[in-house]
C-alpha cells in the first residue's frame, strides 16, 4: 500500500534567502533538478504545444534558473513566487512578487508551468489554483515528485553521494510525501475531464509529469 499524501511545511520555504543553509539547498536543487531531466522536459513539450505569441506564466519560480534556460524559446518568459526578482532574470519577462493563491493575472496567461512547485499545497489550495486554471488557462506543465518508497530510497541513496545538506535530505522527503501519482495533480486541481485532455507520466528518476490540455483548443 502506498501512503496517502502528506503535506508538511518545508525548511528551505522558511530560511532566509541568503542564509549558507538556504544557498546549500539551492545548490543541492540544481543537481537534483538536471538529474530528474525536467528542464529539458518542460522545454520539449512548449516548443510542441506552445503557439506562437502565447505568453507563459512560471509559477513557483523561485531563483529563476528555469525560466532563464526557457528564455530562448519564450523571450518574454513572466515568473511568479512570493521571493523577489532574480537578478538575471529575463530583462523582457515580468515578475510577480506575490502569493500565488492572491494573485489576479491568470487571464494574461494561457500556458502556466511549474516545477517542484504543486506538492507544496493541500487539496484545498490545490483546488482554489484549480480554479483559475481551469477558467483561464489553455496549457499546464506540471513536474512534481513521484509519491514511492522506491524514490524514497533513490533520494537517499542520492543524498549520500552528493553530500546533500540537511535541509535538502529533510525537505526532499517531505516532498516525495506531498508528491503525486497517477492522475491525482489534475483531479486536485479538479480539472473537468470534459473540457481538458491531459496525461500523466512517470519518468525513471522520481518525476511525475503532466500535460494537460484544454480539449477546444486540440480542434
Amino acid at each position: 500500500m502506498i501512503a496517502p499524501r502528506v503535506v508538511h511545511p518545508e525548511i528551505l520555504d522558511q530560511l532566509p534567502e541568503d542564509s549558507p543553509a538556504a544557498c546549500a539547498s539551492r545548490r543541492d536543487l540544481r543537481t537534483i533538478n538536471r538529474l530528474l531531466g525536467s528542464r529539458a522536459w518542460i522545454g520539449s513539450v512548449l516548443r510542441e504545444r506552445r503557439r506562437a505569441g502565447e505568453c507563459v506564466l512560471e509559477i513557483g519560480a523561485g531563483t529563476g534558473e528555469l525560466g532563464r534556460a526557457l528564455s530562448a524559446l519564450v523571450p518574454d518568459m513572466a515568473g511568479l513566487d512570493l521571493g523577489r526578482r532574480p537578478a538575471e532574470w529575463p530583462r523582457s519577462g515580468c515578475w510577480y512578487q506575490t502569493d500565488v493563491l492572491e494573485f489576479g493575472g491568470w487571464a494574461g496567461f494561457p500556458i502556466v508551468i511549474g516545477n517542484l512547485f504543486f506538492h507544496h499545497f493541500d487539496s484545498g489550495q490545490l483546488e482554489r489554483i484549480g480554479a483559475h486554471l481551469g477558467r483561464d488557462a489553455r496549457l499546464i506543465i506540471a513536474s512534481e515528485p513521484r509519491r514511492a518508497r522506491r524514490n524514497e530510497r533513490l533520494f537517499s541513496l542520492l543524498c549520500i553521494l552528493i553530500r546533500a545538506h540537511p535541509v535538502t535530505r529533510h525537505d526532499g522527503r517531505v516532498s516525495i510525501a506531498a508528491g503525486f501519482r497517477n492522475d491525482e495533480l489534475p483531479n486536485l486541481l479538479r480539472l473537468d475531464p470534459a473540457e481538458w485532455s491531459w496525461q500523466v507520466r512517470e519518468s525513471r528518476f522520481g518525476a511525475c509529469r503532466l500535460v494537460a490540455e484544454r480539449r477546444s483548443w486540440l480542434t
